[in-house]
């Protein structure tokens, strides 16, 4: 596809919820289509751990448990995740990181000279509608460039088209 001067650069942010996979999905259409470079990014949130630790609502034991399988989640996530893409021709990266969730975002898409960072909506079996967690709202009120937020309906249904 013709090379879009626009955005050159996407990242995307996941994590282990549906509509993260679907705002995955749009981003990978978007690569292919115009010939993006994309990077899938996982933030394991050790700082709300470490929070809740420090507060001794996590016993230390329990808190190494509890991360250890963020770590594994965040990881079959971005297995999956590039799969996907690699099965739709996108060559892709991914990285699991350790942090605050919006603040490892936007240090990642710092890192990558990220055009636009894609994230989730909220997903449609969700009691909350139109409502962003904590770390979505810091991302928009301090992300440098531009937060695009995925909540497309039918999406799985594109992509297996696609």
């Amino acid at each position: 596809m013709a090379k879009n001067n626009f955005y050159q650069k996407i990242l995307v942010a996941v994590n282990g919820k549906m509509s993260a996979v679907h705002t995955a999905m749009y981003g990978i259409m978007m690569a292919r289509s115009y010939d993006l470079e994309i990077k899938f990014v996982y933030v394991v949130d050790t700082a709300t751990l470490k929070y809740l630790a420090m507060n001794k609502l996590l016993v230390s034991d329990e808190r190494l448990d509890f991360e250890e399988k963020l770590h594994q989640d965040g990881q079959n996530t971005l297995n999956y995740i590039t799969s996907l893409a690699k099965a739709k021709g996108v060559d892709s990266e991914a990285e699991l990181l350790c942090g605050g969730v919006y603040t490892e975002i936007i240090k990642a898409a710092d890192a990558f000279n990220a055009d636009v960072i894609l994230i989730g909506g909220v997903d449609k079996d969700s009691l909350q509608r139109n409502v962003f967690s904590p770390d979505q709202i810091e991302l928009l009120a301090n992300s440098k460039i531009p937060v695009l937020v995925v909540q497309q309906s039918d999406i799985e249904k594109q992509f297996k088209i696609f």
